[in-house]
Order: C-alpha cells, then sequence, then structure tokens
C-alpha cells in the first residue's frame, strides 16, 4: 500500500539519526507505518522493541519525564513514557502528537532532543546524585545519575494535519531533530482495488473524498461492515445509507450549509426515498447545518 519512494524516505531519515513526525490526513496508515518502521528496527537490532503511546492535551511532564509517587516506602521517581523508553531501550512510537501541549508536555525534552544533557530534579531510589538526560556523545554532568540516551534511539510520531501552528511552538533546534514525511492518501485506482470483494458497494462513496481527504482506512472499516450487513438481505439503498452514516458522517464535521447540501445530494443520489429522508435528517442534525434541497 505504501509506495517505495515513502519508505525510502523513513529508512533514509532514520538512518540520517533524525525522529520522524509522519504527517497526512487520517486513515493512511501513519500509525501502522510507525509501527513496521519499529519493528524492523528490532530485527535489525537497533533497539529491543517499541513504546506505543498517544498523545493527549492532559500530558505534563510526570507523564512524559516522570516524577515523585508516592510509595509505603515514600516518596520514589517513577520514569515517564520517555525515560522509561530510553531506559528500556525503545523506540518511543507517539500517536496524534498534535493533540499535546508542547510547553507543557515537554519540558526537558526540548534540550535532550535538542543535542544537549539535562539535569533532572530527581533522584531514583538508593542513588546520591540527581538524574540527568544525556544523548551519545554528550559530555555528562558532573556528580549525577546517568541516563544515557543511546545513538540507535528514535521517536516516531504521527499528526493527523500538518499543524503549523504546533510548528511555530517548536524550536528550531527542535525541529532539526526531526524529519517530516508526508503519508498521502492513494490514487483512485488503488483505493478500488482495495474494495474489491463482498463490500464492493462501499466504491460508491469513493466521491466523498472530494469533500474531505479520506485515507483507505475507513473505506476499509466500511467495506468489511458492507460485506457483513449484506447478510442480512437489506436493500442496497440502505445499506449505503448504514454504512454513510456509521463510518463518513463524522468526518465532515465542521462543513457549512452550502457545501453539506452537495455533500448530501452526492450521497442521495445512491439511496430510495425513505432513506434518502433519513441521510437529510441527519447531515442537518450531525452537522449542525440546513440543507437547502
Amino acid at each position: 500500500m505504501f509506495p517505495d519512494f515513502l519508505i525510502e524516505q523513513l529508512v533514509a531519515a532514520i538512518d540520517a539519526g533524525k525522529h520522524v513526525i509522519l504527517t497526512g490526513p487520517p486513515g493512511t496508515g501513519k500509525t501502522t507505518l510507525a509501527y513496521i518502521a519499529s519493528e524492523v528496527a528490532r530485527q535489525g537490532m537497533m533497539c529491543t522493541g517499541y513504546l506505543p503511546t498517544t498523545a493527549t492535551s492532559e500530558w505534563t511532564t510526570f507523564e512524559t519525564i516522570g516524577g515523585l509517587q508516592p510509595t509505603q516506602e515514600g516518596l520514589i521517581f517513577r520514569p515517564g513514557l520517555f525515560v522509561d523508553a530510553i531506559e528500556s531501550g525503545r523506540w518511543l512510537v507517539i500517536d496524534e502528537l498534535n493533540r499535546s501541549n508542547f510547553d507543557r508536555a515537554f519540558g526537558q525534552l526540548f534540550t535532550v532532543l535538542s543535542g544537549a544533557a539535562v539535569v533532572l530534579p530527581f533522584k531514583r531510589k538508593g542513588q546520591p546524585n540527581p538524574i540527568s538526560l544525556v544523548p551519545s556523545g554528550v559530555e555528562a554532568p558532573e556528580k549525577t545519575d546517568i541516563i544515557r540516551v543511546p545513538a540507535n534511539w528514535r521517536i516516531i510520531a504521527t499528526m493527523n494535519v500538518f499543524d503549523k501552528n504546533l510548528l511555530f511552538d517548536m524550536s528550531y533546534a527542535l525541529m532539526r531533530r526531526f524529519a517530516f514525511i508526508e503519508v498521502g492518501t492513494p490514487s483512485e485506482s488503488a483505493y478500488r482495488k482495495l474494495l474489491e470483494g463482498p463490500g464492493e458497494v462501499v466504491t460508491k462513496l469513493l466521491p466523498l473524498r472530494k469533500f474531505s481527504n479520506l485515507g483507505p482506512a475507513v473505506y476499509l472499516d466500511s467495506a468489511k461492515y458492507a460485506g457483513r450487513r449484506a447478510k442480512d438481505g437489506v436493500s442496497e439503498s440502505r445499506l449505503i445509507y448504514e454504512v454513510f452514516y456509521a463510518y463518513f458522517l463524522p468526518q465532515f464535521e465542521g462543513m457549512e450549509d452550502r457545501r453539506a447540501t452537495t455533500l448530501y445530494r452526492s450521497v442521495a443520489q445512491h439511496l430510495d426515498p425513505p432513506e434518502q429522508a433519513e441521510a437529510q435528517r441527519t447531515i442537518s442534525e450531525v452537522l449542525g447545518v440546513e440543507l437547502a434541497v
């Protein structure tokens, strides 16, 4: 499914010492590609595996770097996702990076990812010195408990949109540590080939891609549903409506009235009157629009 040049780009970026951010529309396989790359790296002994996570707006340095956690033995340092991944030699795969607040979530990691050592305000149990995170090839601060970042350690993150505001929040020094690689949608013929089989009726909804650059995942998921639902003997009109409502309609949130009317007409041509009425009602209610039909 992925073009050769995309794989070659990803391999070149990793070999060049870069962390990677995969950008593109939802459903294009960005997360799958990140997992595949990490698994190949494990097989090539570049890492011990990978730690998958999904960024949230609630992330703070406690989740990413770590912090003190109360136990029966008192307060102890609990490593966050980044520190855990580094210590275990696993790559960190972050899905939907654009959900996080960089300033609040990354903290001292800005310094580390920019290639400099940083001393954390924490000590590990039984250690007299504070923890330091030290990139490969960088001199470690004196009198610190060193956690060395392996030269082969990588972050592979995904972003559903190429968010310019997010890039603005990232320092130039940090941006230099990432390679941005676009994972686009395949050709029309590729979609049709993917949808061959019991759920092929979903190809009638391929024109919806003109309203939003939908990736193949939503079509594949809907085709599985259509293949199963067809066994119940429902009409093609009912099947197309159900697939549209369940899988596609939520993708068009924020659409304005005129465009929503065009969306309705695009779907309605494949529906019988009862389903046309349902489509008109649900598009209006879900998207909060007034259709001119």
